[in-house]
């Protein structure tokens, strides 16, 4: 019998090149280098750094890799979804949804590295966001439910990209960011696309089998407290320019 394939590869076996590294991982140098670009390590996330990028266009380049960060990891895991939920015998024409969506993912990766070094940076500059657990040991069998990972992943998550992605290109817009503003169109349009796809087939897999839908509805109401949480969590944090010559200014501007 063919082993499964969180047996036969683990999560967090994902190899990239540079590899994966997350602010957590950097050194104390590496640390010291980081807050410098960006007034504090705190700056390094999308909420402080939209409000960055918009009275400075540097800070474009962190605010797209952040963004690219999650690409990455969006290929990995409709990758692994689509292989695994065959043990779960879902539809067929569900999979073959998962499986344009880690297309997608892909595409979005392939837009955003270009738009980042049409920016002047490359994926190493900065490091990745933190983004769940990485170890397949970390995540119990009952949040492995397709119906739990559509409700969290593609209803949740997904929806919550969308949102993300039409701030930036509202940004873009204003800021004169052409390029940004043209690709997260293209962005915007498979996100709304992905979130369809989840309440589809968070639906079918209901009818089958009813108990499904209130525990997804449950698992994705705590999915979206945890994710304002972070949002409100991250705007409390204060986006300090540097100045020319890379000190931090005394005077802060507060996010709103």
């Amino acid at each position: 019998m063919t082993r499964a394939l969180r047996e036969r590869l683990p999560v967090g076996t994902s190899v990239r090149e540079p590899p994966y590294r997350s602010v957590m991982e950097l050194t104390e140098d590496e640390r010291k280098e980081l807050a410098e670009k960006l007034g504090s390590v705190q700056n390094y996330n999308g909420f402080v750094l939209r409000e960055m990028a918009r009275k400075d266009r540097r800070f474009f380049a962190p605010l797209i890799m952040s963004i690219l960060s999650a690409e990455f990891r969006g290929i990995d895991f409709f990758g692994r979804f689509t292989v695994e939920v065959q043990e779960d015998k879902v539809p067929w024409h569900m999979t073959m949804a998962f499986a344009r969506q880690t297309y997608d993912e892909s595409r979005h990766t392939q837009l955003n590295m270009q738009l980042l070094q049409s920016l002047g940076s490359d994926v190493g500059e900065y490091p990745d966001i933190v983004l769940g657990p990485q170890r397949g040991d970390d995540i119990p069998p009952e949040e492995l439910d397709p119906a739990i990972l559509l409700a969290r992943i593609n209803v949740a998550l997904e929806g919550f990209a969308l949102t993300t992605f039409e701030e930036i290109r509202a940004l873009a817009v204003e800021t004169g960011e052409d390029l940004v503003a043209h690709c997260h169109d293209y962005n915007m349009a498979d996100e709304v696309t992905h979130v369809g796809i989840g309440d589809y087939w968070l639906g079918k897999l209901s009818e089958e089998q009813p108990w499904r839908k209130e525990r997804s509805a449950r698992a994705q109401q705590e999915f979206e407290q945890a994710l304002a949480m972070f949002r409100q969590l991250a705007m409390q944090y204060v986006g300090t320019l540097p100045d020319g010559n890379g000190a931090v200014p005394a005077n802060s501007n507060t996010v709103n």
